[in-house]
């Protein structure tokens, strides 16, 4: 679900319009990235102030095409809520195109799951919808995003043409499992998409859509988690998100979202959101979210976060 729309979401464009080749010209290497630097408010169970400000990743994307053959291999250099500091290489793909719609991926990559993005440059607020426990930061490692899957290894066949795209992945992993992907594109600002994960460890449904009204995005969205261990609890979770685009540069994200654990807990969060492009490498917003919860021994408080991110 990586997409240019409005303000902070459009630095993915940046990030491909900016890229810096490298090599002999016409080499067809190019080389771009991010800087996500975040400052994050949110007092701990126990009433204690918790004040965080660190640069919460930065990735460096390395893309190499030859004809029908693209490559891209992403690493990134994180720092998470708890102060660990670490590096990982989420992503490397061998792409193979058919044409005429038809494309093979192979290697590490991101789940199809999930209507909110992985990184932070292609998110219209910083915290997750699903964060259950409010640990939210978009930065980092996996962040708190407990419905969807991040990245694995294995091999992708998809299908796409003006109407719709078809998406199958085979994971590599001894414990992994299958994903499919069904996503309808037949009307003008319109995408619908219904995606499946059957894992040996759980089951994951997550069905979306949004449409562009002029300057306002809306988007909706039900997910569902379902573990196959019985004494676990199952997740489900339904989002509904606005972002409207004042200018090409001013931006405001209303977002409301809900999340039942088990028969008991359940929670809900409501996201505000301004953000601001300064220029076409640099940009930032402010988040402020109110949650509110049931069946749970302790309240979850709310957060306040100023992020900026730099793309190169």
């Amino acid at each position: 679900m990586k997409k240019k729309l409005f303000s902070l979401a459009s630095m993915l464009a940046v990030l491909n319009a900016n890229a810096i080749e490298i090599g002999p010209t016409g080499s067809g290497i190019e080389l771009g990235g991010f800087v996500d630097m975040y400052y994050q408010s949110q007092d701990t169970t126990a009433g204690a102030d918790a004040d965080t400000f660190d640069v919460g990743q930065v990735e460096i994307n390395l893309d190499f095409e030859d004809g029908p053959v693209s490559v891209s291999v992403d690493y990134d250099i994180y720092s998470t809520e708890g102060g660990s500091d670490g590096a990982d290489l989420e992503e490397a793909i061998i792409t193979y195109d058919f044409g005429n719609g038809f494309s093979m991926t192979a290697g590490k990559m991101l789940s199809y799951l999930g209507y909110e993005a992985y990184d932070p440059t292609n998110m219209y607020q910083y915290s997750y919808a699903y964060d259950m426990n409010g640990t939210t930061a978009s930065g980092g490692a996996a962040g708190g995003q407990n419905i969807y899957d991040a990245y694995d290894d294995g091999i992708s066949l998809d299908f796409s043409n003006d109407m719709f795209s078809l998406g199958f992945f085979a994971s590599a992993e001894t414990d992994g499992g299958f994903e499919y992907a069904l996503a309808f594109t037949g009307v003008e600002n319109l995408t619908v998409k219904a995606i499946m994960a059957d894992w040996d460890a759980y089951e994951t449904t997550t069905f979306w859509g949004s449409y562009q009204f002029g300057k306002l995005l809306a988007a909706v969205e039900i997910a569902e988690k379902d573990l196959t261990d019985a004494t676990a609890d199952d997740i489900e979770g339904w989002l509904v998100m606005g972002n409207y685009g004042f200018t090409d540069a001013l931006a405001l994200t209303l977002r409301y979202s809900e999340q039942d654990v088990g028969d008991s807990a359940s929670y809900e969060k409501i996201t505000i959101s301004p953000s601001y492009v300064f220029t076409d490498n640099f940009s930032g917003l402010v988040e402020y979210s109110s949650y509110d919860s049931s069946g749970t021994a302790v309240d979850v408080n709310d957060l306040f976060a100023v992020e900026l991110i730099y793309t190169f």
